[in-house]
């Protein structure tokens, strides 16, 4: 996988999964979050949080984000 394919993956993922009242809504989002902590271990963290938190940044309003920040 490349930097890129992992940007994609992030860019695709929906963030608030875990609140969704639908059990296939929740079931995809914690497939794709565990597909993309997998593809993470590839890259440096450096990288990984870059792209992560500036989807959050992208996503979210500004009082959620910090929850959602990779750490």
């Amino acid at each position: 996988m490349t930097l890129e394919e992992f940007a994609k993956l992030v860019a695709q993922h929906d963030l608030t999964y875990m609140y969704s009242d639908d059990g296939r809504c929740y079931s995809r989002g914690s497939r794709e979050l565990y597909a993309i902590k997998q593809a993470a271990e590839s890259f440096s963290r450096d990288e990984v949080v870059r792209i992560w938190n500036a989807e959050v940044d992208r996503k979210l309003v500004e009082d959620v984000r910090p929850e959602f920040y990779w750490r």
